[in-house]
């Protein structure tokens, strides 16, 4: 089961993005003009899920101010907090903002380079990916 949630996750159908077009080097410099004094990471090969809660974990969530849609990246290019190597996957916290090519989280700012992806996955499906490989830092799964 958890394989065949898996699989439609990375290769079933999804929305295009682009994101930010400079090169690692560039979006690093950018990024820390930008967000001095806060957290953020740099990633490349990434996917925006928006997450098909239960109702009352849905509230839960929009209650902390925030949405139910996470971001995965394969590739993490700079990590700010030093906790995420070059080529680290990742999984984020719950979206605060999205804008353009930048998608922040509870704790992080994450500068998306490149081209991207959006789509739609079960909760199930977003455990899954949770329990596959290096998880990231999300921590939208505790109890």
């Amino acid at each position: 089961m958890e394989l065949e949630l898996l699989s439609d996750l990375f290769y079933g159908p999804a929305c295009v993005l682009n994101g930010a077009k400079l090169d690692d080097d560039e979006l690093i410099r950018a990024s820390h003009e930008a967000f001095t004094g806060r957290p953020f990471c740099v990633v490349r090969h990434w996917m925006l899920l928006d997450v098909m809660l239960p109702t009352s974990q849905e509230q839960e969530v929009k209650m902390q101010g925030l949405k139910p849609c996470v971001l995965y990246a394969q590739a993490t290019v700079y990590d700010s907090l030093g906790e995420l190597k070059r080529d680290d996957s990742l999984l984020s916290d719950y979206e605060r903002d999205f804008d353009s090519c930048i998608f922040e989280s509870k704790d992080v700012v994450y500068i998306l380079g490149g081209r991207g992806a959006r789509k739609h996955v079960s909760f199930p499906a977003l455990q899954a990916l949770s329990a596959f490989g290096n998880a990231g830092r999300g921590a939208y799964l505790r109890s």
